[in-house]
């Protein structure tokens, strides 16, 4: 296969790991949160071991970011209740 100068072929490989369900969910709100993808968060440790000979990568949210996220996963657990009349939404208010 003829390539110009400019063109590259990239080669990629898989890396398949079994990991629960629940905190792969979780590691992956904060990747997301983060702007990357899960394949860049392990393309760049994988850069970091060849480099440094040891796992040092440390990807981090803001303090304020982690509540945010803990809140949305908090509140996903939450029941939903609905309201339908005025007497109903006071009732709701004044539950202990």
């Amino acid at each position: 296969m003829l390539l110009s100068d400019h063109e590259v072929i990239i080669m990629s490989s898989k890396v398949q790991v079994n990991i629960d369900p629940e905190l792969k969910q979780s590691a992956e709100n904060i990747i997301k949160e983060l702007g990357l993808t899960p394949t860049a968060v392990i393309n760049g440790m994988y850069k970091q071991i060849v480099a440094t000979g040891k796992i040092p990568l440390s990807f981090s949210l803001t303090s304020r970011q982690r509540a945010e996220l803990e809140l949305r996963e908090v509140s996903k657990k939450v029941p939903v209740q609905e309201v339908k009349t005025k007497e109903e939404l006071e009732e709701f208010f004044n539950e202990d």
